[in-house]
């Protein structure tokens, strides 16, 4: 949803029209629309590849080390100690937002 309202205030910002409710609600429409054609930003890329990776490897079987991660953010901390393991699920994230973009536009 903070990235809808980021959208949105983006968009704001762009416009110099007193504001109603009802337009407010319009330029967040307008944004999320705009949103889902628009490239994936940095943030949804990070918040996709953490959650990928926080569901393929909730402990770190396999791996020298006794790590067991807590939770979303300490895999992905653990996983920036593992030369390549973080841009492998931020490629992955990308293709997963592609997929699903494609999918919403056609």
């Amino acid at each position: 949803m903070s990235i809808l309202l980021d959208e949105a205030d983006a968009y704001e910002r762009g416009m110099d029209d007193d504001l109603t409710f009802q337009t407010v609600r319009e330029l967040a429409g307008t944004a999320y629309m705009a949103g889902r054609s628009a490239p994936p930003t940095a943030v949804e890329i990070e918040a996709v590849a953490k959650k990928l990776l926080w569901r393929s490897c909730k402990k770190w079987d396999g791996i020298e080390s006794d790590c067991v991660a807590k939770d979303e953010d300490d895999a992905w901390d653990y996983a920036g100690e593992i030369c390549g393991y973080q841009e492998d699920y931020i490629a992955r994230a990308k293709e997963v937002l592609e997929i699903a973009r494609k999918a919403v536009t056609e």
